[in-house]
């Protein structure tokens, strides 16, 4: 080989291993690209089980009415409600084929259903997240009144925040498992 084709051949060497300088650089900056949105999904899915792992050890094992009573005075307990008595109906067959049932919650004569907005809105929260399917369907509130002889409430900002329940019912509406050879 000639001092000429040497020198040919080296320079057809080097344009190409400038070309596949910028065509590495290129494919490494996608590359990252990927992987730093990888590490971003990974990191979601990550929280979402951790979130979907407390979930699941916090929510109740059964669906009998012992289960849904622990239930309500664990949280009514949270949320510093004193105790509760909950009066669940026979379940319901529903049009779609599903089955309903209905838990009406009566606070005891101690609190006299009487709480803060912050204490009902912890105990309809948890209510709701920690148990499937089971949803507030009535609240009736009133405020309470420092006197109960006095029909007035105080008008204004400096009113207490305490309200009377007088109704609270829930509602938990499950599919029905279909019999073999229907």
């Amino acid at each position: 080989m000639n001092n000429r084709s040497t020198m040919y051949m080296l320079m057809v060497l080097a344009a190409l291993a400038f070309a596949g300088r910028f065509w590495s650089q290129k494919h490494l900056s996608n590359w990252e690209e990927s992987v730093t949105r990888g590490q971003g999904r990974y990191k979601a899915i990550w929280e979402t089980s951790d979130d979907l792992a407390l979930r699941r050890e916090k929510a109740p094992k059964g669906t009998d009415d012992q289960s849904f009573r622990k239930h309500f005075q664990a949280q009514a307990f949270g949320a510093r409600m004193g105790n509760l008595d909950i009066k669940t109906d026979r379940p319901r067959q529903t049009r779609a084929g599903g089955e309903d049932r209905t838990f009406t919650i009566v606070f005891d004569e101690e609190t006299g259903g009487a709480f803060t907005r912050a204490q009902l809105r912890y105990f309809l929260f948890n209510s709701e997240l920690l148990f499937p399917r089971l949803r507030c369907t009535s609240l009736a509130l009133s405020p309470n009144p420092p006197d109960r002889r006095s029909r007035g409430i105080d008008p204004g900002l400096d009113r207490e925040d305490i309200w009377r329940v007088t109704k609270l019912q829930f509602k938990q509406r499950s599919p029905v498992a279909q019999k073999p050879g229907r």
